[in-house]
């Protein structure tokens, strides 16, 4: 039989591989993992990269996929009928989340993230990962978006009014939304946020790996925010020096320097209902400017002892990076899918 690897090195079809959906679960299937897929995990298939069915547009396609793969639920923004897909992953045994629209501004209209929020509940969900949205033309990542504090700051009071407009509309529907600590709030800005709001509407979307960026630890990150978590993106990270500070990159889990089953355990302790959802993106490693005036310019300041530990930190666990750029786009899929079977088999072993 021939396997995706081979099908993808092919070049079959004239370039445009079918390797989705039903064929996927003509073969055996692995047994399910307690862990889930986000969506930004998969952003290569989603996309097709040029030589594959792009699956964004198939959610059929898409679930029967990761099921492939082992994937115990997703985290998505389904397209179709929902309620073939909810029975189809209900069938699989599969369980699901979703992915809220936010408004880009205090003026953009509701209706998409209303609806992002009803097509949740059709699917069975109770929860969907929100993030604000970051200004227009940046990355949103809080060193390289904003050029002072005060500037972040503006930014962050809109947003956070931004979740104060949305937040009736999921208490109306029935929606829980879970704010990522996307590389933006620090995590007490974060905890003040969710606790001063005190709605059962909302909390946190845990990202282990996210504030490491800002030189937060992910055992902090996860203490502080456990009481308040409706949903998890674990992934573990490995770091390596640059001339302006470190690089950061998600790798496969049990390879880097972070515990994900310790951090889990501090999550599920703060949530027992708590689904596991990995986020391992596929792709270079990220630069960490830490080293440079610019990166300081919305960030409180910190001490100097604070950044020479972390930087001794991050020399004393620094590992060979991967990177992925230069490979085809068929390599670059199988490479995202061995890393998202790898972190379905290592929960298999380590996540009860």
């Amino acid at each position: 039989m021939t396997t995706r690897r081979e099908f993808l090195q092919s070049g079959a079809a004239a370039g445009i591989v079918g390797w989705f959906g039903e064929a996927a679960l003509a073969q055996p299937l692995p047994p399910l993992s307690p862990i889930g897929i986000a969506s930004s995990a998969m952003g290569n298939h989603m996309d097709g990269m040029g030589v594959a069915a792009p699956l964004r547009a198939d959610s059929m396609a898409y679930i029967d996929y990761c099921r492939s793969l082992g994937a115990g639920g997703l985290q998505f923004s389904p397209v179709g009928d929902l309620k073939k897909l909810r029975a189809r992953m209900e069938h699989l045994g599969m369980w699901f989340e979703g992915n809220g629209r936010a408004p880009g501004s205090l003026a953009e209209s509701t209706d998409e993230f209303e609806k992002s929020l009803r097509d949740t509940k059709a699917m069975g969900g109770s929860v969907v990962r929100y993030v604000s949205r970051r200004p227009v033309d940046t990355s949103g990542r809080r060193y390289e978006s904003f050029k002072s504090l005060a500037e972040f700051n503006a930014w962050r009071d809109d947003a956070n009014a931004i979740v104060l407009k949305c937040l009736p509309i999921a208490e109306r529907v029935g929606v829980k939304l879970a704010l990522e600590n996307h590389k933006d709030r620090l995590v007490d800005e974060h905890v003040d946020f969710i606790r001063r709001t005190s709605s059962e509407y909302l909390g946190a979307l845990v990202d282990p790996g996210n504030n490491l960026s800002m030189l937060e630890s992910p055992e902090e990150v996860c203490t502080k925010l456990a009481p308040y978590v409706l949903s998890s993106s674990m992934k573990d990270m490995a770091v390596a020096p640059y001339a302006d500070g470190f690089l950061l990159s998600e790798v496969k889990f049990g390879t880097g320097v972070t515990d994900q089953k310790a951090l889990w355990e501090i999550l599920k302790a703060g949530n027992p209902k708590l689904n596991c959802l990995a986020e391992l993106i596929t792709r270079d490693p990220l630069q960490v400017p830490c080293l440079t005036p610019g990166y300081w310019s919305s960030l409180p300041e910190r001490s100097a002892a604070n950044l020479a530990a972390f930087m001794q930190w991050v020399r004393a666990n620094a590992s060979e990076l991967p990177y992925v750029d230069h490979l085809s786009p068929q390599e670059q899929l199988q490479a995202e899918e061995d890393n998202n079977r790898a972190v379905l088999d290592w929960g298999r072993e380590n996540i009860a």
